[in-house]
């Protein structure tokens, strides 16, 4: 059976991925760095503001094992989230995968619209967590919800591995097709330069993202809202089937 160059099978023609954003969007690249750039935004806010991440679970994993040891007094938030990131990417799979190819896309955003819009309504009644430890894990869990939901969008970009959530695997996938580029065989140049440039592309959109959010810290009430309105802006970009 053939195969996609990201070693998936290949799909028949005119029948859509739903994990390639290029099969269900048509702006695949601006949904890229818009996506990407999104969990960023809440991940620096997130992490300013309640001590832990939302979207990087890698960090959290770290924050809970030095709050083991006693130096991370915001380890439950980054347990909360960790834990909360894992149910809704479990969830959101799961609801993509019970109905049919050509509404998984659409499904998926509206969970993750309905997430962010939750947990923008409650960090306002929350005051952005400043009341304490408490409601900084409670609004922590709702951010990891929401993020886990994103998660699930796509993970490929013209069959190329592309991440939205957490970026230590892009870092080492770009590093493996930068090489590639500049010293694999001629066949796989073309394949491993477009890899590097989508990686380059997530990254840089992450980091973006991370400093538009520490900039937003002076509005902490609003940056869950904002996040919300361009993630709700992403399904303008849905293909029409």
């Amino acid at each position: 059976m053939a195969s996609t160059v990201s070693g998936q099978p290949a799909r028949p023609p005119g029948q859509l991925d739903p994990q390639d954003a290029y099969g269900e969007f048509r702006y695949p690249i601006l949904v890229l760095a818009v996506t990407t750039s999104t969990a960023g935004f809440l991940d620096s806010f997130a992490f300013l503001r309640y001590g832990s991440f939302v979207a990087n679970q890698s960090g959290n994993v770290l924050f809970i094992g030095v709050g083991a040891a006693g130096r991370q007094p915001a380890w439950p938030a980054a347990l909360a989230s960790l834990v909360a990131f894992g149910i809704g990417a479990g969830l959101v799979a799961r609801l993509r995968a019970t109905g049919t190819v050509r509404t998984s896309a659409a499904r998926g955003i509206a969970a993750v619209v309905v997430a962010t819009a939750a947990w923008s309504a409650v960090n306002v009644l929350l005051e952005y967590g400043r009341s304490g430890p408490q409601s900084r894990a409670a609004l922590a869990a709702l951010g990891g919800l929401a993020m886990g939901s994103l998660a699930t969008l796509f993970v490929r970009t013209a069959g190329v591995a592309t991440t939205i959530t957490y970026q230590s695997g892009t870092v080492a996938k770009t590093g493996e097709r930068i090489v590639g580029w500049i010293a694999g065989p001629g066949n796989s140049r073309s394949q491993a330069r477009k890899g590097s440039l989508l990686g380059l592309l997530t990254l840089a959109a992450y980091a973006v993202g991370g400093a538009l959010g520490t900039l937003a810290q002076q509005w902490p009430l609003w940056v869950p809202v904002w996040a919300t309105l361009a993630l709700a802006a992403v399904a303008l970009a849905l293909r029409r089937r």
